[in-house]
């Protein structure tokens, strides 16, 4: 039997939010003692009196002060809280006021009966039981308006996000008896019918609709959900060929429950030129000049030119690439380019043509199928030589990080397999493997850990008819530290350092935020490459100070080489990505 029934406005129904439990405006000062802060910045919400400043008339203030008792009661529902004890006390002061509100919540309303239901098609339940199931209404539990509210909300936004446009409560009561420190709750969602997609138009003129509508995960008859439009609209802004992206889906002119959807696009400017310079100690200062046209034609087709000049490598690239069936993860490109590089153990000139194929085979995930004909000339050890190759290759690249400039939390996975033979118009014959791995985790909000390793093998008839670029080398940056740029390996019998079929590299790192955007870290490195399998590694280690720029972290380590005969100190300079 009912004893009391409590209508719920909807001010009760909600809580307020505020930042501290103790008000002063102007040396005036209500304090709210007894119950928690979240509960006492509900309070300072609702009660109107803590607003009033210290030159408040004294009639004003004592009129609000008459109604604290009142509001208090009404901040403490939506905690389940109908049957407080409160206390007030006015100081009228000689220049401010002070008031105190001292509450004794007493024992919460606990939820009796618990009616949830949903009416939707069976096959439709899904897309709503996470929320029903995930609820804290459940009979012996307090009382919380504000979950009550959430899973309100949280019905109508799933409803809107996944096309039931028609989609209401039926019934939706708080009945509450204070008496008896019980509530009942009925709550019934009809979803109603799901839309469907309906009509796609294309508001652009610049790139031909069937390969924008690629982008796209749904089409006319596809059951609509937001999370499709989401990723279509983060696919088209990773194209890179427009400036504006809008997906406007029409519920007012929708026909026979389907949703037309309307996609205006705006181009991003056809052609880009960059310019930039580096530095690091391995190639010394480094400038660098690009081209790229977006939009060749209405297909999105690219051009892409890149020219790399320093004092080690000086390198043109050329690169042509089409999308093919999904542009989102598959294309074409050809791809041309001359590079010379002068090290201190050897000196290559290399052209090179090629193609290659890639898909993104998973989200994190893409492989890359490579065909390049080469042509070197090199002077590596003293011994000048020549080499041609047709050069198949497969590539599986992975990479998953919280972020691209700075992750907290990210691993890099690379695999190549690449070889040739002279039955298929090489000079030589090898096949050769290489891995790749880094891995970044934060110990804390100041500190984190980083570590690499990259282990090669090669399968050769003739390791000396093998051109420089496919001879493993160690030493530098991104190497073993404290010892030159490929300047680790197999020697010749004049001390030559010539290369080695094999490389095993490894390095740990430890950096720890010292103030702002400056870090400073430890290292230890070990590697170097070989022939068969005697690793020999050199081992280098030392400490570093790291800026994190806009562009990326910027490196200045001291590396001390640990098993070589001078032990110089070197420094070195890098600046790039973590992963």
């Amino acid at each position: 039997m009912r004893a009391h029934l409590v209508s719920l406005s909807p001010s009760c129904r909600s809580l307020a939010v505020a930042l501290l439990f103790c008000v002063s405006v102007a040396g005036a000062e209500l304090r709210v003692e007894g119950v928690d802060d979240a509960i006492a910045s509900n309070v300072q919400s609702f009660v109107a009196l803590a607003s009033e400043p210290c030159d408040a008339p004294r009639w004003l203030v004592q009129r609000r002060f008459r109604n604290v008792v009142k509001e208090a009661k009404t901040a403490l529902e939506p905690f389940g809280y109908y049957d407080p004890v409160i206390d007030t006390t006015l100081e009228p002061g000689g220049e401010c006021w002070q008031a105190t509100v001292r509450i004794n919540a007493g024992e919460p309303v606990l939820l009796r009966d618990v009616n949830i239901t949903l009416a939707s098609p069976t096959a439709d339940q899904d897309n709503f039981s996470d929320l029903i199931t995930s609820t804290r209404l459940v009979p012996g539990a307090p009382l919380r308006h504000s979950e009550y509210d959430s899973l309100k909300e949280a019905l109508q936004v799933r409803a809107a996000e996944r096309g039931y446009a028609e989609a209401q409560f039926l019934q939706n009561t708080i009945d509450v008896w204070p008496s008896e420190r019980a509530a009942d709750i009925a709550l019934n969602f009809e979803t109603g019918p799901r839309y469907d997609f309906g009509d796609i138009t294309f508001e652009q003129s610049f790139l031909d609709d069937r390969m924008v509508s690629a982008y796209l995960e749904f089409e006319p008859g596809t059951p609509y959900d937001n999370r499709l439009l989401l990723d279509a609209y983060n696919d088209l802004s990773l194209s890179g060929y427009f400036s504006r992206i809008e997906l406007l889906p029409d519920i007012e002119r929708s026909t026979d429950k389907r949703i037309p959807v309307r996609v205006q696009l705006e181009p991003a400017d056809r052609i880009e030129y960059t310019v930039g310079a580096g530095i690091s100690t391995d190639t010394g200062l480094r400038a660098r000049a690009g081209f790229h046209n977006r939009r060749v034609n209405s297909r999105g087709h690219r051009l892409k030119s890149d020219l790399a000049v320093s004092k080690v490598i000086q390198a043109l690239v050329v690169e042509y690439r089409k999308p093919l069936t999904d542009p989102r993860s598959e294309w074409l490109s050809y791809t041309a380019g001359l590079t010379a590089e002068d090290t201190d153990t050897s000196k290559s000139e290399e052209a090179r043509v090629g193609v290659r194929r890639s898909k993104r085979i998973s989200r994190n995930w893409m492989r890359t199928l490579a065909l390049d004909l080469t042509y070197d000339r090199y002077d590596i050890g003293g011994v000048e030589d020549s080499s041609r190759l047709v050069l198949p290759a497969v590539l599986y690249d992975h990479k998953r990080a919280d972020r691209d400039i700075f992750p907290t939390r990210g691993r890099r996975l690379s695999l190549e397999l690449r070889g040739t033979a002279e039955f298929i118009g090489s000079s030589t014959t090898f096949l050769q493997a290489i891995v790749s791995g880094r891995i970044v985790r934060s110990l804390n909000e100041d500190s984190r850990l980083l570590a690499r390793a990259t282990f090669g093998l090669t399968a050769k008839s003739d390791f000396d008819e093998l051109p420089p670029f496919v001879r493993f080398f160690a030493g530098g940056d991104d190497s073993v530290r404290g010892f030159g740029f490929e300047t680790l390996g197999p020697v010749d019998d004049a001390g030559n350092v010539i290369g080695g079929s094999n490389l095993l590299v490894a390095s740990i790192e430890y950096e720890h935020r010292l103030r702002g955007n400056f870090l400073w870290a430890a290292f230890v490195d070990a590697g170097n490459a070989f022939d068969g399998t005697d690793v020999d590694p050199a081992v280098g280690a030392g400490l570093g100070l790291k800026w994190l720029s806009p562009l990326g972290p910027l490196r200045f380590y001291l590396a001390h080489p640990l098993n070589k005969s001078d032990r110089d100190v070197r420094l070195h300079i890098r600046l790039g990505p973590d992963l």
